[in-house]
């Protein structure tokens, strides 16, 4: 891929840079974890509400920003601008997580790190290919993604991006699925997601802890492609029939969400050096 020319780095730069600074300036008399779980979840809830509006979500964040002096509202959606702009002049990149790193919110008690983006290029560009993606596509309508301990959506990320270069529109023929522990995490990659474009949604809670209550995030664009009605062409009828997502309208705090399923076609497992690497499967 070639590199991005030094002006629009020195751009992106500064639009991290004033990120950064926001929240330190909130962060003298509100907290720096604070502020940005705040300004992560607000973000999040904006851009969800509009297509899957839930009531509990409203109230979550009027409760938050209200918390807040009214000078300092407007400051919040600044940082969203920021973030959007820095997206338009660099296109793909783990921003909130190299943001997040550099403002040492990390969890390092419990060995929280986040993958370098160019990490997670690498690792995409080696597992995905021009020649069977398309095939793939063709066969199934669709390839579903899924990182079980997604942090911001670095990989996820990285295997829209790589799509696009493989020549595959990733916001029409890929169904991204996330999950974190961590809600804060798992709600960066949702804010990442829905600002590329990403068809999909994020888990909050245990992946290796199935449950009926998690809590979960669509993308507006998961929506907006009707992947919320669509199924995969190789899925048996029973299952088929069982991925009806609800319609774009308010949702009862307590229904149960159905969510599509898609077969997992790329999957994330631990190498024995402790990290991730995509495993493409690829249909005979």
């Amino acid at each position: 891929m070639p590199k991005k020319p030094a002006v629009i780095q020195e751009k992106v730069k500064d639009r991290r840079k004033n990120i950064i600074k926001i929240v330190e300036k909130l962060a003298y008399r509100y907290g720096r974890h604070t502020v940005w779980d705040d300004w992560i979840y607000m973000s999040a809830a904006s851009m969800s509400q509009a297509m899957d509006f839930r009531q509990g979500r409203e109230d979550e964040y009027l409760r938050r920003i209200n918390s807040y002096d009214k000078e300092y509202h407007t400051l919040f959606a600044e940082m969203l601008g920021e973030l959007a702009f820095a997206y338009e002049e660099e296109c793909f990149g783990d921003i909130l997580g190299d943001i997040y790193s550099s403002l040492e919110l990390t969890n390092k008690k419990n060995g929280q790190f986040f993958t370098p983006y160019h990490v997670c290029k690498m690792m995409a560009a080696m597992q995905t290919s021009k020649e069977h993606l398309p095939v793939e596509i063709q066969n199934k309508g669709y390839i579903t993604v899924n990182d079980p301990c997604c942090g911001a959506g670095a990989m996820l990320i990285a295997f829209a991006e790589q799509c696009l270069e493989c020549g595959i529109n990733y916001q029409q023929s890929v169904l991204f699925v996330a999950q974190d522990i961590d809600p804060v995490a798992a709600r960066m990659c949702y804010v990442q997601m829905s600002q590329l474009g990403m068809p999909g949604y994020v888990i909050i809670g245990n992946t290796f802890i199935p449950s009926d209550n998690y809590d979960i995030w669509f993308t507006p664009m998961y929506f907006l492609q009707g992947f919320h009605k669509r199924t995969q062409t190789d899925m048996p009828e029973k299952a088929a029939a069982e991925t009806t997502a609800p319609d774009i309208v308010q949702q009862p705090e307590t229904q149960k969400i159905i969510i599509p399923a898609a077969k997992a076609d790329v999957v994330l497992r631990e190498t024995d050096s402790g990290q991730f690497a995509f495993d493409l499967d690829f249909a005979s």
